[in-house]
């Protein structure tokens, strides 16, 4: 168990942490060590399954079998990693249909004790539609996380009570999304200290008969086959004059035509916000299906400017659009720049983008490993992680394909999920540096599911990382990491007092030691429909001390503090 930097008595001992006043200092590049490679058989039980032992009452997602082949009904849903009631533990929220009408809702799982996550009936709520994914800010400065719900139908806003209770204030909010949300990520765009939140929109879908590949018997539509929508961005404007009220309401307001998003329309699933330009202001990327994917460029005057063709992130390295689904921000080689993590359809590579000078990028799946081997697999969730700790990122994508196999006939409606289900997939980072997939031997890698959500968070405050996935038609699934360590690591909580005490959604966080460096980015959005817990965390290999941790606060300000011992958790906040 780890020491928490927060006086927290945690069967081990206390550990505090220090801060010092800011100044900027130069970076230097790392050249990455190869790390332990740990022997396919030591797999084995490296994530038990455990949601059937601490989730009360189970949850599942259910998916209605009428009208059959509903594009809505494999596409979603997402899942959440949050501290909604402020105990310093994590908690669960989940979304999934309800009965044969085309209507769903979320789930709140609170975590009452360690290991035992509770849902009362207070803590389901019912939408207006299918409901998609999530984003999870502090929207209103109160110190609690508030949702946004992504819906097939009207998206909904949830407003927390402080003890992980929501109401809905969607039109008292002043926000209106009436298109098929999808990813949604919170983003202060403009460093006003007030966080804004940037909407994928997926098709205008038409609900119609399609045919298997081939032709044939029925199957789920493509979605080339439905216009394109526009993303949205909405505008937090709550501490301007005239739109507080008390209690502390947020107000959002659409800016999505004056910020220049409304200018394209795509087939967004996956978004997440970064400064991937270098200039210390966030921008936006998208991932859309069977489309370009756009990078909007933030142009600091309140406007964006798409420019991913330009930049070398909109296509494959043949110039070809692919069926983009989930992605994560990583800096797999570590040369301090943001590096891109897709996922796509069966028969295309996921793509991993390596962030270049001038903020430009270069399709290099092939030489990094990664090609051949997500050839057969539909991607969805995806999140970058140091397994073992070694100080290098790895990969986890679930799957699930939304196409039965040319040839496979219909099943029955128990049968039905059967040829879409995958196992999911890992990739440790070799030197190189490299992705070599995991062997499949391990039963938690043999598991197949149609999977779609996957978040991400320390669930059990060991200061490693659990994910959580959603999966259609099946139980959700909380995977345990009891991955041996080969290395040390800590953990980076990163707050903003003067805000409520929120956490700093957008910060980047630098860590040196002797000639290495770690640059990891606080960024909930990213993902596939979900939202990750609201923390940093880096392995660290056989580093036994750290020499200094520098932030990148998302309103420009930077702060140095410093290192100490690993193997723990640093809570930062801005210095004066």
């Amino acid at each position: 168990m780890w020491l928490r930097c927060r006086f927290w008595l945690l069967i081990v001992g206390l550990s505090v942490c220090g801060c010092e006043r800011a100044r900027r200092t130069d970076s230097h590049d790392a050249v990455p060590a190869a790390p332990i490679e740990p022997a396919a058989s030591a797999t084995e039980n490296w994530f038990p399954e455990i949601a059937g032992t601490v989730l009360s009452p189970p949850f599942q997602h259910r998916v209605p079998q009428t009208p059959r082949y509903h594009l809505p009904a494999i596409m979603g849903s997402g899942v959440a990693i949050a501290d909604v009631d402020g105990d310093g533990r994590m908690d669960l929220i989940a979304a999934t249909l309800v009965g044969e009408e085309l209507s769903g809702g979320f789930a709140v799982y609170r975590q009452t004790r360690p290991g035992s996550f509770v849902r009362t009936d207070k803590d389901w709520y019912a939408v207006r539609g299918l409901p998609m994914g999530f984003a999870c800010g502090d929207w209103n400065h109160d110190g609690a996380p508030d949702l946004l719900t992504t819906c097939y139908g009207p998206d909904a806003l949830w407003l927390n009570d402080g003890a992980g209770q929501f109401r809905e204030i969607t039109a008292e909010a002043g926000y209106e999304n009436l298109s098929w949300g999808a990813s949604a990520c919170c983003v202060d765009y403009d460093r006003d200290g007030w966080l804004d939140l940037c909407v994928t929109n997926y098709v205008d879908y038409v609900d119609r008969d399609c045919q298997q590949l081939g032709g044939g018997q029925s199957d789920y539509c493509a979605p080339h086959l439905f216009p394109g929508t526009m993303d949205r961005l909405f505008r937090n404007v709550t501490g301007e004059p005239g739109e507080g009220k008390t209690p502390l309401v947020p107000r959002f307001r659409d800016v999505t035509d004056t910020a220049g998003l409304a200018t394209l329309k795509g087939a967004g699933l996956g978004v997440t916000a970064a400064d991937f330009t270098g200039d210390d202001w966030p921008d936006l990327y998208i991932a859309n299906d069977q489309q370009a994917n756009f990078l909007w460029v933030n142009q600091q005057d309140g406007t964006f400017r798409e420019e991913a063709v330009l930049r070398g992130c909109a296509y494959d390295r043949l110039g070809r659009s692919q069926a983009s689904m989930g992605l994560a921000v990583i800096d797999f080689n570590e040369d301090g720049l943001w590096d891109l993590f897709l996922t796509h359809l069966d028969g295309e590579y996921h793509t991993l983008y390596a962030g270049r000078p001038g903020g430009l990028f270069e399709d290099v799946t092939a030489t990094a490993g990664l090609a051949e081997t997500t050839l057969p697999f539909t991607g969805f969730g995806v999140a970058a992680i140091d397994l073992t700790q070694t100080g290098h990122e790895d990969l986890i994508t679930v799957n699930g394909r939304v196409r039965r196999p040319a040839g496979v006939a219909e099943g029955t409606t128990r049968e039905h999920w059967l040829p879409y289900r995958q196992p999911l997939q890992v990739w440790m980072q070799r030197s190189g540096p490299t992705f070599e997939p995991l062997a499949q031997q391990a039963a938690w890698l043999q598991h197949t599911s149609v999977s779609r959500g996957l978040a991400v968070g320390d669930l059990d405050l060991d200061g490693d990382l659990d994910f959580v996935v959603n999966r259609i038609d099946e139980p959700l699934a909380i995977y345990q990491n009891q991955v041996p360590r080969a290395g040390h690591g800590v953990t980076v909580r990163l707050r903003l007092p003067d805000q409520g005490g929120r956490d700093a959604i957008g910060a980047v966080v630098t860590l040196r030691a002797g000639q290495r460096r770690w640059q990891r980015l606080l960024q909930p959005g990213q993902s596939y429909l979900s939202s990750h817990a609201p923390v940093v965390q880096i392995g660290l290999g056989d580093v036994s001390a750290i020499d200094e941790l520098e932030v990148l606060w998302p309103d420009g300000r930077r702060s140095r503090h410093p290192g100490g011992s690993v193997d723990r958790e640093y809570v930062l906040e801005p210095l004066p």
